[in-house]
């Protein structure tokens, strides 16, 4: 898999949860970090990452621990909530970090994802036939992995339109009762 089906949904979910009257700059900010959340299990830390064939990365119980740990203070803490965008910016960050998990089990690996460790070896696999890994690394791009980009791209894409639709439609206003 390439990043971009991660950046597109974290994107999304970013649009989603943008507070509401928010400047250029703050926007921008709001979706990079909404785009950094959906690749936390990826990065590059000792013990962290593919490199660890997806087991404490890619755990629902590590990622949860993480997550309640870093939410803590805004759980605690009403100013710094309404510092950041509120209630749906405080929900829809971990749902975007969590989206990894669920997308990289849709990739065809043949091992799937260690989502219940260290409670389970069981391993979640929601292969989606179109969907494959990158060929090796993705710079320089090969014919190969260009096709898996863009295999990704349409396959994605549609979530960040939905959620551009969404945004601009006023639903989220409805559903927040300041219409």
């Amino acid at each position: 898999m390439t990043s971009t089906g991660h950046f597109l949904t974290g994107i999304s979910i970013g649009i989603l949860c943008l507070p509401k009257n928010s400047t250029k700059i703050r926007r921008a900010a709001h979706l990079s970090v909404f785009t950094i959340l959906s690749i936390i299990p990826d990065l590059p830390f000792q013990g962290w990452g593919h490199g660890n064939k997806y087991y404490f990365s890619h755990s629902l119980f590590v990622n949860l621990a993480l997550i309640l740990v870093l939410l803590i203070p805004f759980l605690l803490f009403a100013g710094l909530r309404r510092k950041i965008g509120g209630w749906r910016v405080l929900l829809g960050a971990p749902l975007a970090w969590l989206s990894h998990l669920l997308l990289d089990a849709l990739y065809n690996t043949g091992f799937g994802v260690a989502i219940y460790w260290p409670v389970s070896a069981a391993r979640l696999i929601l292969p989606v036939p179109w969907l494959s890994l990158s060929q090796g690394p993705l710079y320089p791009f090969n014919l190969a992995n260009l096709k898996i980009v863009a295999i990704e791209t349409v396959t994605f894409l549609p979530l960040l339109l939905l959620a551009v639709l969404i945004r601009r439609s006023n639903i989220l206003q409805r559903m927040d009762g300041s219409s």
